[in-house]
């Protein structure tokens, strides 16, 4: 493809592959800046359905604009190249981290859904249904923020379908019943693919798993979400009863709108809501292998699409299927048998993993046949850097009975240092912290002995501790502060030796200073006499803070 795109876009290099178009990491020449540009693939741009899409997805973006869904600059055709121009977000997919860190923990995972949420309500907003909700769509950026990604088949509220009826969009993993039943998508089918990825977030894998799409289908339909509580007991039971909402298999038991579910996560945390009653699960317990099950029209079974209940695109899918995993089955075993090599052992040796990056290693294990114990365990390390395995369990070069699994630990990044900051001065630490997550608080104490502002001892985090930089930590400073007093309120009018020695014996510095008796009104110059003081700066009853440089000043006059 070209190089420069619309004589603007600086094409670097290719960042994806999807079916109808690729995405490239490009350079905005205007504004200097790297964006994402997604060009509709050559064979594509013929092709109408593909082309309204494309042109879909483009016009649904621009319209909306929120700091959890990926930005859109531009969109345009070059030379036949239809583009979409969008904000190029560093980082990696949802659905990257979940396969590298396994469960989330519940707090984390509650604030990742409330982010993915508002952009959804955004697009409802808008009258646009997303349609393809899924951790694999959800990007996120170095600072942690999440972007929902590729509107590719959103669609807006009342706007033409550009598929038969009958014809299902979006991954089957996250796909609600309804649409697996070949009904229309909705903001409510939305809302159940969420709470999919909230169930993923929370157990570190989607719910249902099976052999072939249509099995995944039906699941979704027929079989309850399992319960997370067993996964993790620590779960509430307030966010059991938000994931159990959002993924009701009836649209009626489901949340009506998203920001009832937004309104709902935002107090399932709160400890009072933690024991809950559990929300009232309806199975569908009818028979999923009846036509009727399905809501498929009269025209639709009189033109014989369906094959006892089950769409014949979808039928001649799992003979297809079928037919190639059993094969695929076979030969695995024969594999693992040793059929072919002539190898009868029934163990088999962990590779040697320990400092490979974390997808590096699951290649290797994955040729191995051996699987990972999930959730894999993540440290802070002294040396080693981010992602890579620093343990295996078994250790690498054990034997393994078939089916048993390895425990890694991958290393989460280094620790940082804590400096000792002790001598140093207040306002220049506080400025180190300003862009980190450590809050700084201070402790004033009287120290007439050392500059005000400087760091006497330091707690919280001490010199040379480890700590993790992505956490918020609290470090502790006792500052130096000089004594402070009251300017005395007796001075004026009294005779000037005995108000300096009175300042002198409290700790004042004290100095005199001789003015002419015409800078003086005629009402000082009755109520004060020659050698007395006349005026005092700073004034009586002031603040005065001990220090070098602070002075209290008498004034006087002569005759």
């Amino acid at each position: 493809m070209s190089k420069l795109i619309a004589n603007r876009y600086e094409v670097i290099k290719t960042i994806g592959h999807g079916g109808m178009a690729d995405v490239y990491l490009a350079l905005d020449t205007i504004l200097n800046r790297e964006v994402a540009i997604k060009v509709l693939k050559a064979d594509m741009s013929s092709d109408p359905i593909s082309l309204e899409r494309f042109n879909r997805e483009a016009n649904a973006s621009t319209k909306i604009s929120h700091p959890n869904i990926v930005d859109i600059y531009d969109v345009g055709e070059d030379d036949n190249q239809h583009y979409i121009v969008m904000e190029y977000v560093k980082g990696f997919t949802l659905k990257q981290l979940i396969q590298r860190r396994g469960a989330i923990p519940p707090r984390e995972a509650v604030w990742m859904t409330k982010q993915l949420a508002g952009a959804l309500m955004e697009a409802h907003k808008n009258g646009l249904i997303h349609r393809d909700i899924k951790s694999q769509n959800v990007l996120i950026k170095d600072d942690g923020t999440i972007k929902l990604a590729d509107f590719g088949i959103a669609m807006l509220n009342n706007s033409m379908q550009l598929t038969s009826k009958d014809s299902v969009l979006g991954s089957v993993h996250y796909l609600a019943p309804e649409l697996a039943k070949g009904g229309a998508a909705s903001m409510q089918s939305d809302i159940y693919s969420l709470g999919i990825v909230f169930y993923e977030l929370l157990t570190g894998d989607v719910p249902f798993k099976a052999d072939t799409p249509v099995q995944i289908a039906l699941m979704h339909i027929k079989n309850q979400i399992p319960d997370v509580r067993k996964f993790n007991p620590q779960i509430s039971q307030s966010i059991v009863n938000v994931l159990a909402k959002a993924t009701a298999k009836e649209t009626k038991d489901r949340y009506e709108n998203i920001a009832l579910m937004i309104k709902d996560l935002n107090i399932c945390l709160d400890e009072i809501k933690g024991n809950v009653k559990p929300l009232e699960q309806k199975v569908n317990t009818k028979k999923v292998n009846k036509t009727s099950d399905y809501n498929i029209s009269a025209d639709a079974k009189k033109d014989g699409k369906f094959i006892n209940g089950v769409h014949k695109g979808f039928s001649t899918l799992l003979i297809v299927s079928i037919s190639l995993i059993s094969v695929i089955a076979i030969v695995i075993m024969l594999l693992l048998s040793g059929a072919f090599s002539g190898n009868n052992s029934k163990n088999i040796k962990v590779p040697e993993i320990e400092g490979l990056r974390f997808a590096s290693a699951l290649d290797a294990l994955d040729a191995a046949g051996i699987e990972v114990d999930y959730p894999v365990e993540h440290v802070l390390t002294d040396d080693i850097l981010e992602g890579i395995v620093v343990e295996v369990v078994p250790n690498p070069g054990s034997d393994l009975a078939k089916g048993t699994k390895v425990k890694l630990t991958v290393s989460d990044g280094l620790y940082s240092i804590m400096p000792d900051y002790v001598g140093k001065n207040i306002e220049d630490v506080q400025a180190i912290f300003a862009a980190t997550n450590i809050t700084v608080k201070i402790n004033a104490i009287e120290d007439d002995n050392k500059q005000s502002g400087t760091i006497v001892s330091q707690s919280g985090i001490l010199a040379g501790d480890k700590y993790d930089p992505s956490l918020t930590n609290k470090i502790v400073f006792k500052v130096s502060y000089p004594s402070t007093m009251n300017i005395p309120a007796e001075l004026l009018g009294s005779k000037l030796d005995s108000a300096i020695e009175l300042l002198e014996d409290q700790g004042f510095n004290v100095e005199s200073k001789l003015i002419d008796k015409d800078e003086l009104s005629d009402s000082d110059l009755n109520r004060y006499k020659a050698g007395t003081v006349c005026k005092v700066e700073p004034e009586e009853g002031s603040l005065y803070v001990k220090s070098d440089d602070s002075v209290v000043t008498l004034y006087y006059y002569d005759d």
